[in-house]
């Protein structure tokens, strides 16, 4: 199975797993764990050397992540050592795929690449966007293809083991029989609230709880914040171009402002690994002259896909491919559908992957647009390009400013020329009004010790991909000691909640004991408390609340005629008795056909990520690893 996936991972159809890698790695990597660097060692890994400067560099694309600003905050070693620990996780993982034998072609590393939409403009690969993301990420551009080299390794490793794993229909029979399950009760509540009205609490109870509960009892600190913003919405107003700029920027990148040939193809693809011996060549090429005879002697392109094609992806849409232009697929490939008319089938095509039989569906002709009429589009084209590239450059004075000058926002000011707003008075809880500002970075820094407390600027906080912001307190009001009377009726109410509470605890557990005495005549209970009948429960059913169905499931099937009881303790503080009449198993033999292969499947998934877990666990558990947390 596994080296089934591995030469299907280095052929035509290893494009599919961009999809579920998807654009994480982008926004996070560890970089190569291979590739040699001398700066100091933080972890040796069964051979493998993970250096300061990776784990630096890591530490840095993890911080880049949207939602991790607030741990921008945090003390950097005890992030580092978590990220390290991922790092050499990863490491092992890779060493172990690399010894089953599994592995990357540098040409599924490039395509790839390619293909990860961040990087693409138009729907084309976009050298200025990947270029800015080596910049902005600290990777090299050999560092980077090793990382998508690893991560597409890891896939095919996750994905053998996974597929490798099945489920039989006596498993998916014991799984329907829990799953659709169902239940018969009788269930009754001793309502907390209802006993509230005949409690009586003395001035002496309450002021002791005020006493023993005074943190409890303080008015919210709160502050009010100066702050600057850095904006690239406002720099972009800042650059004019002349037209003459306008029009060597467009006469420069005019790829960038027309539309390509495209076409759209049908392929039936049969895989032949690159180095395969003359046997191999000579059956792919015999079932290649036997598809073409088919198609000559009147069947379908379609019917011949469905019955031959060795990539299950396009197979699944009759061999289609979507939209492509020159330049987007394997050179042979490229130019035998680009030669075609719409209809016609071109000869067996020779990659690295296989051999490749293409019908033209369609073709569109490039479409030139002239400067005229895509003037705006160079134009702001432009305008973003220029505030993106002064938006690193004033982030980075920003920060200076802010950390050079903590005491105020002024030398801010009177270098960047921003404004400085300000905000009323909130609360930590309330957090800010204005929308902008909504962001738990701004709140966890407005409210740590070095802003508050100290009264220093904030660093230059990273809002989004657009936006910075430096803040400090401007005013500051104490958190103060509440007095009793100020907070006298909360404190009733939450003795009541407490006192009701227990009384109904205390009700439900003579009941349940009662129950338990003389559990033949339940009925002699129901003069003051009536059952309530539920049937046909189900683990997903909204018959009764959650807290109900997870006690009633918990159970196990009654083994006394009568039924079981359980007593349950309810979060708002009411208190339960259930009585389980009946459980129905689930029946598996009841279901569809389609039914029963999707429970396997299900299955089969889980039991694959079990396995895969396992395996990875064990893995981990073997290697030799050496950690240097001293030097972190």
């Amino acid at each position: 199975m596994l080296q089934s996936l591995r030469d299907k991972a280095q052929g035509w159809i290893a494009w599919i797993i961009i999809g579920l890698i998807g654009i994480t790695f982008v926004l996070f990597g560890t970089e190569s764990l291979f590739q040699s660097n001398s700066s100091q060692t933080v972890a040796k890994v069964q051979g493998t050397t993970i250096t300061q400067r990776q784990l630096d560099l890591a530490y840095k694309r993890y911080l880049n992540q949207p939602g991790s600003e607030p741990l921008a905050l945090l003390e950097p070693s005890s992030i580092k050592k978590e990220i390290l620990q991922s790092m050499i996780d990863e490491a092992v993982l890779i060493q172990g795929a690399t010894k089953m034998g599994l592995a990357v072609s540098p040409s599924q590393v490039s395509l790839t690449l390619e293909s990860i939409p961040v990087f693409l403009s138009d729907g084309r690969f976009s050298p200025e966007r990947y270029s800015r993301f080596l910049v902005s990420s600290g990777y090299t551009d050999e560092s980077f293809h090793l990382y998508i080299r690893d991560a597409l390794i890891r896939h095919q490793l996750q994905l053998g083991l996974m597929q490798s794993a099945f489920a039989l229909s006596s498993d998916a029979d014991l799984l329907v029989k829990y799953i659709m399950q169902k239940r018969d009760l009788r269930y009754l509540t001793i309502e907390r609230a209802s006993l509230e009205n005949d409690m009586t609490l003395s001035e002496e109870e309450e002021k002791q709880f005020y006493q023993s509960h005074l943190k409890e009892f303080m008015s919210p600190e709160q502050i009010a914040l100066a702050y600057v913003v850095l904006s690239q919405n406002d720099l972009i107003a800042q650059y004019q171009p002349t037209d003459d700029e306008i029009r060597a920027y467009y006469h420069e990148n005019e790829s960038l402002f027309n539309e390509p040939e495209r076409a759209r193809v049908s392929q039936i693809f049969i895989a032949l690994p690159k180095d395969a011996d003359n046997k191999a060549v000579g059956l792919a090429e015999q079932r290649m002259q036997e598809i073409r005879q088919k198609l000559q002697q009147g069947e379908s392109f379609n019917s011949l896909v469905q019955a031959y094609s060795e990539d299950p992806q396009s197979k699944k849409n009759d061999g289609e491919l979507d939209w492509f232009s020159p330049g987007e697929m394997i050179a042979e490939f490229d130019t035998a559908a680009f030669a075609l008319k719409p209809g016609e089938i071109s000869p067996p095509v020779r990659t690295e992957f296989g051999l490749h039989l293409i019908k033209l569906l369609e073709k569109k002709e490039a479409k030139i647009s002239s400067f005229g009429n895509v003037k705006d589009k160079v134009l702001a084209k432009m305008k973003q390009e220029w505030a993106q590239e002064q938006l690193a450059s004033k982030a980075e004075q920003l920060g200076e400013l802010a950390y050079d000058h903590p005491d105020s926002l002024q030398p801010i000011v009177d270098k960047l020329g921003l404004k400085i707003q300000k905000t009323d008075l909130f609360t930590k809880s309330a957090g800010v009004q204005e929308s902008f500002l909504q962001n738990p970075i701004v709140l966890a820094s407005a409210f740590s010790a070095t802003v508050k407390d100290d009264k220093n600027n904030s660093e230059a906080l990273k809002l989004d991909n657009e936006n910075y912001v430096v803040l400090r307190v401007s005013d500051h009001i104490p958190a103060k000691q509440l007095t009793f009377d100020e907070v006298k009726e909360n404190i009733i109410a939450r003795l009541k909640v407490e006192k009701s509470s227990a009384l109904a605890a205390k009700k439900a557990k003579e009941i349940y004991e009662t129950i338990n005495k003389n559990i033949k005549d339940v009925s002699t209970i129901q003069a003051d408390y009536a059952w309530r009948e539920v049937k046909d429960v189900t683990r997903s059913g909204n018959q009764l609340n959650a807290e109900l169905l997870d006690a009633i499931f918990s159970m196990p099937s009654p083994k006394e005629s009568i039924g079981d009881f359980k007593l349950v303790t309810l979060d708002n503080g009411d208190s339960s008795i259930i009585w389980l009449t009946k459980v129905e198993d689930g029946n598996y033999s009841e279901l569809s056909a389609e039914a029963k292969a999707n429970y396997t499947a299900q299955l089969s998934k889980h039991y694959g990520e079990l396995e895969y877990s396992l395996y990875a666990t064990d893995l981990l558990k073997k290697a030799k690893v050496k950690k240097y947390l001293d030097k972190i």
